[in-house]
């Protein structure tokens, strides 16, 4: 029943990604009817990233926040210490982060405050979403050093396009500069696009770097061979590839995973979005009986069985 978007269709990779159907067979005898899902739980906004820096742990605080979709944000009032991973010379990126994919700018904004109040340091949102003016009102007037913002830009951009999406993000969010800039995609989203392209879009987006608009660059939806047509002409190293991994994902093949061993192996910063898969429509991963089992031997709760399990699969310790 877990799935993430299909990465690589419409670009001559491999389609659909096939998990391992062992690892996931205890969840799929215990999914929720998709109407009560959807009235107890709107998707995770908490994004995670399954690569740890022990050189790099920054005390900061975080807190675990849960949105229904027709109710107030609740907050579950249990503070932790957030470490930060290296991602680019000089760039620490919070490794839990406040995602805000299907959120309007109204509840992007009402979200962000909530996430800042309770210790959040870290944003993630996307010119795609349609949000990003919320998201900047909510974050007006902080210290810009004091969080950490990544957003995205569709892929399949020209130069021209690629410079104008990415003035449009700065406007709308209304910064001076951006800490983690995403190729949202391989290519549009219908699959149009290619490796010139692919390389167009990342040279447009280094001259935000070297003009000190943007800190790092990543990649979003990426396979290995997408990425090596950018590591052919990058001057500014990829950081960071965001991709849907999460438990039940562990023995899944390269295809599910967008080469997972591969970014492992050389040094691009492994990210996860939807990290208790608030796409598959259930809850398992958050109070499904294997993680809440596990949880009540070591005093946690299934979410952050969920959440722990994914620096264990990092590339380093």
């Amino acid at each position: 029943f877990f799935f993430s978007l299909p990465s690589c269709v419409g670009v001559q990779c491999l389609t659909f990604h096939q998990l391992d159907r062992e690892n996931t067979r205890a969840f799929r005898k215990r999914l929720l009817p998709a109407s009560m899902v959807k009235l107890l739980w709107a998707l995770c906004i908490v994004s995670v990233f399954a690569r740890v820096s022990l050189g790099s742990r920054l005390p900061t605080k975080s807190m675990l926040t849960l949105v229904q979709p027709t109710a107030e944000p609740i907050t579950v009032q249990r503070t932790i210490r957030t470490p930060t991973v290296e991602i680019a010379p000089g760039v620490h990126m919070p490794m839990v982060g406040l995602g805000t994919w299907l959120y309007d700018s109204a509840r992007a904004k009402r979200a962000v405050e909530l996430a800042l109040s309770v210790g959040y340091t870290h944003v993630d949102t996307a010119l795609m979403y349609g949000n990003q003016k919320g998201v900047g009102e909510a974050l007006s007037g902080l210290n810009r050093d004091s969080y950490f913002l990544t957003t995205k830009i569709p892929g399949g951009l020209n130069f021209t396009e690629t410079t104008a999406a990415i003035a449009q993000d700065l406007e709308e969010l209304n910064v001076d500069y951006i800490d983690l800039l995403l190729v949202h995609f391989p290519a549009t989203w219908g699959g149009q696009g290619g490796k010139a392209l692919r390389q167009e879009e990342w040279r447009a987006m280094e001259s935000f770097v070297k003009n000190g608009k943007i800190r790092a660059l990543g990649v979003s939806h990426y396979c290995q061979r997408h990425t090596e047509d950018i590591l052919e002409i990058a001057t500014v190293p990829i950081a960071v590839n965001q991709v849907q991994y999460h438990v039940g994902m562990g023995m899944a093949g390269p295809n599910a995973t967008d080469d997972k061993s591969y970014y492992d192996s050389s040094g691009i910063t492994y990210q996860s979005f939807s990290p208790l898969c608030g796409p598959c429509n259930s809850t398992e991963l958050i109070n499904g009986d294997l993680v809440t089992k596990i949880g009540a031997a070591h005093g946690k709760s299934g979410a952050q069985v969920s959440l722990k399990w994914l620096p264990h699969q990092g590339g380093s310790p």
